[in-house]
């Protein structure tokens, strides 16, 4: 049977529109091979000839571009330091939530804007990042160096920090002996419009669920979503607001806000939860599958990963990765319950869940 003349063309155009697809699929599996290859085959060199390889191609790039997902101050600390130790190299930094960054990344990415170098992210988007082809693999040797669960078998995961919550309470408003002490303290009718959570505390969620199975996790999470909490975005502003007076109690702080306030002499205390400490899945360190500088962006994730790096997040209290490196807000004994990273390839349904249960959407 022959085609029509109007339907021929819209077979050709069929035709071309899979063949030009294909061959855009193609050629960004190449380009992240490319960036694979290349830091695969420097970090098979000797230690000292990997040095050279890594400096003299950053000698040429000049700068790197770091999507950070840290407070701008903690960012740009660790970005002196890096200069410091690398002056040929400028970084260049933009701040934003791990949610803002995602997008982002993955805008540029759909609209080959090859504008990233390095991120950080947690670890739940490690899924959507490597199936998406967003990210790298990079094998470092430093790896070697890392706690257990802050790195994978592959090279995709590269952890730099995780991220505990506390409950962070203004000491004026609350009397010691009333300090929430359980999770389930913060069901008391005294709270109810008291507490402060995240916009976008999914993980805090997500530990719930992980330690008390979905069932009770989300009843639980259903009582305290009724506490009619305080939602901010930005979780330092939060913490800051409860140093402020403005707030009584930060359910779902970060263990480094808690320290970095502590130093300041702000009026907080800070709290361990029990049963369970939620810390997050680790944050870990991502070279763009198109890093428009890929040798300087390797010198930034080893330093990330180096023991200077790392004193340098633990000094901000933050829990690092390197096994040689300790916290300064230690946890001692008190179960951690980190995040499960199947929580990356469920992360609409836990979104969805987080909006439902704890602010309420719909009612």
């Amino acid at each position: 049977m022959r085609l029509r003349p109007t339907l021929r063309r819209r077979a050709a155009f069929i035709l071309f529109a899979s063949l030009f697809a294909a061959s855009v699929l193609a050629a960004e599996k190449s380009v992240q091979r490319s960036v694979d290859d290349a830091l695969d085959a420097i970090n098979r060199l000797p230690a000292a000839e990997r040095a050279a390889a890594l400096a003299e191609g950053a000698k040429k790039e000049r700068e790197l571009i770091w999507y950070s997902t840290m407070n701008r101050e903690n960012s740009l600390e660790l970005a002196q330091a890096f200069e410091k130790d690398h002056p040929y190299l400028a970084v260049k930094i933009l701040s934003g939530s791990a949610v803002n960054t995602m997008t982002r990344i993955t805008s540029e990415f759909h609209a080959r804007s090859n504008l990233f170098d390095v991120t950080h992210i947690r670890g739940l988007f490690l899924s959507a990042l490597r199936k998406g082809g967003m990210i790298a693999r990079y094998r470092t040797p430093l790896r070697e160096a890392l706690r257990k669960d802050f790195v994978d078998a592959e090279g995709y995961f590269n952890g730099i920090f995780t991220q505990a919550h506390l409950f962070i309470v203004n000491k004026n408003l609350v009397k010691p002996e009333d300090y929430p002490r359980k999770l389930e303290d913060l069901l008391l009718p005294r709270w109810k419009g008291e507490l402060a959570m995240e916009l976008e505390s999914y993980d805090w969620l997500a530990a719930l669920l992980d330690y008390y199975g979905e069932d009770k996790g989300k009843a639980i999470a259903d009582k305290l979503g009724r506490q009619k909490l305080n939602f901010r975005r930005g979780s330092t502003l939060l913490s800051q607001l409860v140093a402020a007076g403005e707030l009584a109690v930060h359910l779902d702080g970060y263990n480094h806000t808690a320290y970095q306030l502590k130093q300041k002499r702000a009026p907080i205390e800070y709290v361990f939860p029990e049963p369970y400490v939620p810390a997050k899945t680790p944050t870990a360190v991502w070279i763009g599958a198109r890093a428009p500088h890929p040798h300087a962006a390797a010198l930034f994730a080893d330093f990330l990963l180096s023991r200077k790096g790392q004193e340098i997040m633990a000094a901000q209290g933050r829990w690092v990765s390197r096994k040689d490196v300790g916290y300064l807000l230690d946890p001692g004994a008190r179960r951690v319950q980190m995040v499960a990273l199947k929580w990356g390839g469920r992360d609409v349904e836990l979104i969805q869940l987080f909006n439902k249960l704890l602010r309420r959407e719909g009612e």
